[in-house]
C-alpha cells in the first residue's frame, strides 16, 4: 500500500508540474521561469508539510510519503534538495550543507553536459 501512495502523488505532482509549466511556458524568453516557479513553489510546499507533519504527527505515513515523496517528488526534486540542505544545516553541519549544494549544482550540470557530449559522440 505504501507504494501506491507514493504512486498516486507522483501522479498528482507530474500533472501538476505539467500543468504550472504549461501555464508559464517560457514564450521565447531567455530565461527558464516555469521551472524556476516549480522548484520555489516545491521548495515552499515540502516546507508546508514537512512542518504540518511535525505539528500533527498522527497523520497516517500513507498521507505524508503521497505529498513528499510521491506528490513533490514528481513534482520537482528540488524541493528534497533544499530540504537536505536545511536539515543538515539544523544540525550545524554547515560545511556539509554548502558542499552538498555546491556539488550537487556543479557536479548536476556536468553530468547532464556529459550526457550530451557522450550521446553526441556516438550519433554524429
Amino acid at each position: 500500500m505504501f507504494y501506491i501512495w507514493v504512486a498516486v502523488g507522483g501522479m498528482l505532482g507530474a500533472v501538476s508540474r505539467s500543468f504550472i509549466c504549461r501555464v508559464l511556458a517560457d514564450k521565447s524568453l531567455n530565461f527558464p521561469y516555469s521551472t524556476l516557479s516549480v522548484n520555489i513553489i516545491g521548495c515552499f510546499l515540502m516546507g508546508v508539510f514537512i512542518e504540518f507533519f511535525a505539528l500533527k504527527a498522527q497523520m497516517p505515513l500513507g498521507i505524508k510519503v503521497m505529498l513528499t515523496s510521491g506528490f513533490l517528488g514528481a513534482f520537482t526534486t528540488f524541493s528534497t534538495f533544499g530540504l537536505d540542505i536545511v536539515m543538515m544545516m539544523n544540525k550545524g553541519a554547515f560545511l556539509n550543507a554548502l558542499l552538498y549544494a555546491f556539488l550537487s549544482v556543479i557536479l548536476g550540470i556536468l553530468s547532464l553536459y556529459g550526457g550530451l557530449c557522450l550521446v553526441r559522440m556516438f550519433l554524429h
